[in-house]
């Protein structure tokens, strides 16, 4: 599937800026901006369950069973725990569902997310089933009768749903990207630097990471991608990363943008560079291993999954990010 979704919970500053107006319309416009940024901010949950929990739940349970249609067992078989379906995502889809017909529209990603509410609470609900089945040890009892006939049908639903889910993240990404683009601006203009330049840290860390993916550039091809278009996309992160750094350390600056730098977020930010800093020397000299005397390595030695490990810091680095955005500061 595709990269998980930036989170661009930052619109609830400029949100919060424009709740500071008096007149009217500047009111008006505040519960315009409110009201999108609930719906946004779902959107971007669902997606980011999708891409993130639903996505570790499928692949899990295939990794175990086989993804066509006819089950495999391995020898030894004795259990299997997978990954729990809860209510509150369920609850999330049904919202989903919910803003789907509220203003303000976004239009063909609303009518996706229409399409595949159903099929998605489908699988899910099956998912669920499978969980339930082999918890209580089900496929003592019947020999894996209903274990055979759950994984046909959780094959084809999941090849419904894919198809749905892709359509839902084409369209949505666009929206995602104007609204990045608009909250970076609100906040530079409002000199929120230490925001803007966390914000902009993501953005560029899952540029490089859609570079990779768009070129189909994996772990195993790495050596295939042109080293000056990294170059330039790393120097662009690595200058947004210095800066955020820098302007972090003003007392004063993260005072009046009220926000604290939880270390969740500062160590995210530190391993994504020494990650990207891997790939940079990697595409440089051409060599997949890395020195085990080097000094902040990610890994030690032999073949390295460097682009798979860059997109799971980045995961985390979104979820840090969130909670930091979302943390109330008190004066």
């Amino acid at each position: 599937m595709l990269k998980k979704i930036l989170s661009s919970i930052s619109i609830c500053v400029a949100m919060c800026l424009l709740l500071t107006s008096c007149g009217s319309a500047d009111k008006s416009k505040a519960v315009s901006s409110q009201e999108d940024t609930k719906k946004y901010n779902n959107y971007v949950t669902l997606s980011n369950y999708m891409t993130g929990w639903l996505d570790t739940a499928l692949a899990t349970y295939f990794n175990k069973f086989g993804i066509e249609n006819e089950i495999i067992i391995k020898k030894g078989f004795d259990g299997f725990n997978g990954v729990p379906i809860l209510d509150a995502h369920k609850n999330d889809l049904d919202k989903a569902l919910e803003y789907a017909s509220k203003k303000p529209s976004y239009g063909e990603t609303d009518a996706k997310i229409k399409v595949l509410h159903p099929k998605m609470k489908e699988l899910m609900n099956t998912l669920g089933e499978i969980q339930s089945y082999y918890k209580s040890k089900g496929f003592i009892d019947d020999k894996f009768a209903k274990g055979k006939e759950l994984h046909k049908k959780v094959c084809a639903q999941y090849k419904e749903y894919d198809a749905l889910a892709e359509k839902f993240f084409t369209s949505f990404d666009t929206i995602t990207e104007q609204k990045k683009k608009e909250d970076l601006d609100k906040l530079k203009k409002n000199d929120m630097m230490i925001r803007y330049y966390a914000m902009s840290i993501l953005n560029r860390a899952q540029d490089i990471e859609m570079s990779f993916y768009k070129a189909k550039i994996n772990d195993n091809n790495i050596l295939n991608y042109d080293v000056n278009k990294y170059k330039e996309k790393y120097d662009l992160l690595t200058e947004d990363i210095n800066k955020f750094i820098e302007y972090s350390k003003d007392d004063e600056r993260r005072k009046k943008e009220k926000i604290a730098i939880i270390p969740t977020f500062s160590s995210d930010v530190k391993r994504v560079k020494v990650t990207a800093t891997d790939i940079m020397e990697v595409l440089k000299t051409k060599d997949t291993t890395i020195n085990s005397t080097t000094k902040g390595k990610v890994t030690t030695g032999g073949k390295n999954a460097l682009l798979h490990e860059f997109s799971r810091i980045v995961s985390n680095m979104v979820d840090s990010y969130n909670n930091m955005i979302n943390t109330k500061v008190v004066d």
